[in-house]
C-alpha cells in the first residue's frame, strides 16, 4: 500500500469501509487419503507445525485454504473508490517461491453474491517438490474486467484489465523454520560483543526445552552492523557465521553430554526439547552433516546455514 501510483490505490480506510473479513489461512496436507491440519505459528514469518511431526514440504505439499468477504464491493467503484462503475473487480492471492525463485497466482475456486456482500473462497494445492524453502501470500484485488464506459469523474482511475490496485493483507512461510525458531535476545551494550550464545541449566537435551531458559543467542544492536535489528534482517552474511557457530557450539555441547546419538536417531525426544531442534535441522540438511569431525561439520553446518538462510535470494 506504501508504493508510488499514479492512479488511486486500497487504502485502510477504503478496506475499512468496504468492509472487507479476511479468515486465517487454513493450511494442511494430504495423507493416507485424507487432509490433516497444520498448525501456523509466529507472526511476521510463520511455521507450519505438524501435529504428527512427519510432514515437510518437499515430500507431503500443501494445500492452502481461505475465505474472503467483501460486506460493501460499492464502495470500491466510483469517483471516489479504485475502479470505475462498469469494470469488474477481482481478487487473488499472488504467491512468491524466492528459494526455487517462482511464482504464480490462485483465483477463487467459487464466488457467492450474498446481497451487496462478495464472498471468495479460495483452495490451492502446492503437489510435493512444487515449491521448497518459503512462500510469501498477498491476497490483492486487480481490474478484473476494464469499464467499456468511463463515467465524468472517473477518469483518474485505472481501467486497464489485470492490474493491481492494492494489498489487503501479506503472509510469509519459512519452511526451513531455521533463523525463526532460534531464541534470540537483542541487547544494545557497547561493553559487550556483537553476539554471544548461553547454554544455561541443561540437564538433558533430549528433554530440555529448545528455548531462552536454555539455548539464547545475543544479538548487540549497538554495533551497525549487527544483523538483526527490530523485524529487519540486514548483513547476512554475518548472520550466516554467527548462526552456523552457534549450532555447531550447540551440536558439540550435546557430543559432549553423551546425547549425540539419539539427537541424531531422533529417539526419545521430547516434543520442543533442544535435541529435537537439532534433530530437526540434521534431517532437513543437504549436503548432509558430517558430524565424525569438528571440521567437517563446521563446514557442512556453514553450507546449509547459507542455503536456508539466503534461499533464493541474489546478492
Amino acid at each position: 500500500m506504501d508504493s508510488l501510483s499514479f492512479y488511486p490505490t486500497l487504502t485502510e480506510e477504503l478496506l475499512d469501509k468496504c468492509g472487507c473479513v479476511c479468515d486465517k489461512y487454513d493450511f494442511s496436507y494430504l495423507i493416507e487419503g485424507s487432509y490433516r491440519s497444520l498448525r501456523p505459528r509466529g507472526k511476521n514469518t510463520v511455521k507450519l507445525e505438524d501435529s504428527l511431526e512427519s510432514w515437510k514440504i518437499e515430500n507431503d505439499g500443501l494445500r492452502i485454504c481461505r475465505q474472503i468477504t467483501i460486506e460493501s464491493p460499492s464502495y470500491l467503484y466510483g469517483k471516489n473508490g479504485l475502479l470505475c462503475s462498469e469494470a469488474s473487480l477481482g481478487i487473488c492471492i499472488i504467491w512468491n517461491n524466492k528459494t526455487l525463485t517462482q511464482m504464480g497466482y490462485i483465483k477463487p475456486e467459487s464466488i457467492v453474491n450474498k446481497g451487496e456482500s462478495l464472498v471468495c473462497n479460495f483452495k490451492h494445492e502446492f503437489l510435493p517438490g512444487e515449491i521448497k524453502g518459503d512462500l510469501v501470500l498477498d491476497t490483492v484485488l486487480y481490474v478484473q474486467k476494464e469499464a467499456e464506459n468511463v463515467h465524468p469523474g472517473e477518469e483518474h482511475l485505472i481501467n486497464e484489465a489485470g492490474v493491481t490496485i492494492g494489498t489487503i493483507d501479506s503472509i510469509a512461510l519459512d519452511f526451513d523454520s531455521l533463523y525463526m525458531d532460534f531464541p534470540i535476545k537483542e541487547v544494545k551494550d557497547p561493553n559487550m560483543p556483537l553476539w554471544w550464545l548461553e547454554l544455561n541449566q541443561w540437564d538433558d537435551p533430549t528433554q530440555d526445552p529448545f528455548n531462552e531458559d536454555y539455548v539464547c543467542l545475543y544479538l548487540n544492536s549497538h554495533y551497525s552492523f549487527c544483523p538483526k535489528v527490530g523485524d529487519t534482517i540486514k548483513n547476512v552474511d554475518i548472520l550466516v557465521e554467527i548462526v552456523s557457530t552457534a549450532y555447531l557450539m550447540i551440536i558439540k555441547k550435546i557430543e559432549e553430554m553423551g546425547y549425540l546419538v539419539p539427537t541424531l536417531d531422533g529417539n526419545n525426544l521430547e516434543v520442543g526439547s533442544i535435541s529435537q531442534a537439532m534433530y530437526y535441522f540434521y534431517t532437513s540438511c543437504d549436503p548432509a552433516l558430517k558430524p565424525e569431525s569438528i571440521d567437517l561439520l563446521q563446514k557442512t553446518i556453514r553450507i546449509n546455514i547459507e542455503r536456508m538462510l539466503k534461499g533464493g535470494q541474489s546478492e
